[in-house]
């Protein structure tokens, strides 16, 4: 009787090799690495943060998905760099990660590994989305990557980074605002089940229906007064009641806090409506263009001194057309800790093509904005958010918007105190420069 022979591919001894030289690489820089074995979707390894100084772990992780080939050049290589392109389905199982994840792209004819934090956000499907620029200089995994791959261990449930070390202390921002709730919430039984329903009854009533509720299952709840507002319209006037806001604010049941998340969300984009336009695509709010002049400079208090900002901001060819539109943005995420809640400040950017029409190429233009996160202006552009959102209801505080005086805000946020580390950043990672950063030295701080 014959058997056929066992048998391992080729494949298999290039992956391994592949992953043997990575884990050569992160434990050269002082961090752990665990691989997972044999079974993975898409993530490869752990990498643990470490301080090589004194050993200390603090639970912090970066996954990493290793792609090893034996000698093969990379899409449009050059001695500068070269592309890669990932799959939308690394991308989207990447995109779902709690822990940040980093691609290390391994070539073992030259033992070369280079790195790259994978696509955040962004519709799988596009290639821009998808498409790492390698930078053989800059993007080489090895000891001098160990700051920038630990900057990348931020804890996905809260703010807050982790910082290597160095000999200096220094004031750390939270990139969040404590958020002032009211104390009253109104609920009501509505007869339709869904909140879409309810927005198109409400659209048959007016042009302009408040906005500040949120609906599910045939109840709907709202920091307004609902027998003063068009909301009476859509609800069951017997069924009105007013609880007190820890009922919902602190209800420990998943759907109760998505719906409550859903009125956060909801009244704090109409709180903006009048300062601030929305992105239904990157979900994010983003100073519109000043009319037909497009540019928008924003005067606003920073951490030391009155500053300013260009908010909006034209990139003009030769002949003075406009190649793009670079307008300041930030994602919002409102999450709960113990009692209080919090409004967390993702700062980013929208791109459109003369101030309202989208950019077909904003993908490859926040690709390479993100490349520069680490630099300082993000600390900048944090505190921008910061004074505008602190600032809501207070004429004094309003900058250069050409708003009506503002009525009392439903949400308030307090800014949270910047807490003193023992660690410091090396000045290197924070200056990479920024056209659109005010230009003072106050963002020469470390975030």
């Amino acid at each position: 009787m014959s058997y056929k022979p066992k048998t391992i591919t080729q494949a298999q001894i290039t992956g391994e090799h592949g992953v043997a030289l990575v884990k050569d690489r992160v434990h050269a820089m002082g961090f752990l690495f665990t691989p997972y074995g044999p079974v993975e979707a898409g993530i490869d390894a752990l990498i643990e943060i470490r301080d090589p100084t004194t050993g200390h772990v603090g639970g912090r992780f970066v996954a990493v998905q290793i792609k090893t080939r034996d000698d093969r050049a990379y899409d449009a290589e050059t001695d500068a760099g070269f592309d890669y392109l990932c799959k939308p389905e690394d991308v989207a199982y990447w995109q779902q990660a709690s822990v940040p994840v980093i691609v290390a792209l391994v070539r073992l004819s030259d033992r070369s590994v280079y790195w790259k934090p994978v696509p955040c956000h962004g519709p799988v499907h596009d290639p821009d989305i998808r498409r790492l620029r390698i930078d053989k200089t800059a993007d080489i995994l090895d000891a001098q990557a160990r700051d920038s791959i630990a900057q990348l261990a931020i804890n996905q449930a809260a703010p807050g980074v982790w910082l290597p070390p160095s000999r200096q202390a220094e004031p750390i921002l939270f990139n969040a605002v404590k958020v002032i709730l009211p104390s009253e919430i109104h609920v009501a039984a509505t007869t339709y089940r869904h909140g879409r329903d309810v927005l198109k009854a409400l659209f048959d009533i007016t042009d302009t229906p408040p906005a500040e509720w949120a609906s599910r299952s045939g109840r709907l709840i709202t920091f307004l007064d609902v027998a003063t507002s068009l909301l009476r319209d859509v609800i069951d006037p017997g069924s009105i009641g007013t609880l007190p806001v820890e009922d919902f604010a602190l209800h420990d049941d998943e759907d109760e806090q998505r719906l409550f998340v859903e009125l956060l969300n909801q009244t704090l984009r109409s709180q903006l409506d009048p300062i601030l336009a929305w992105s239904r695509t990157v979900k994010a709010f983003y100073f519109p263009a000043d009319g037909t002049r497009i540019d928008r400079i924003w005067r606003y208090p920073s951490v030391r001194k009155q500053t300013e900002r260009a908010v909006v901001a034209a990139k003009r060819r030769a002949d003075h057309s406009i190649a793009y539109v670079r307008h300041s943005a930030f994602i919002p995420r409102f999450w709960r800790n113990l009692d209080h809640w919090y409004l967390a400040l993702e700062p980013t950017y929208i791109f459109t093509r003369d101030g309202v029409r989208p950019d077909r190429f904003a993908g490859e233009r926040i690709s390479r904005l993100k490349r520069k996160e680490r630099n300082a202006s993000i600390r900048g552009q944090f505190v921008m958010w910061q004074a505008l959102l602190t600032g809501l209801g207070r004429p004094d505080v309003q900058g250069d918007l050409l708003v009506p005086a503002p009525e009392p805000p439903i949400l308030r946020f307090e800014p949270l105190d910047p807490i003193e580390t023992a660690v410091s950043l090396r000045d290197d990672l924070w200056r990479s420069r920024d056209d659109y950063a005010p230009q003072d030295d106050e963002e020469e701080l470390a975030l």
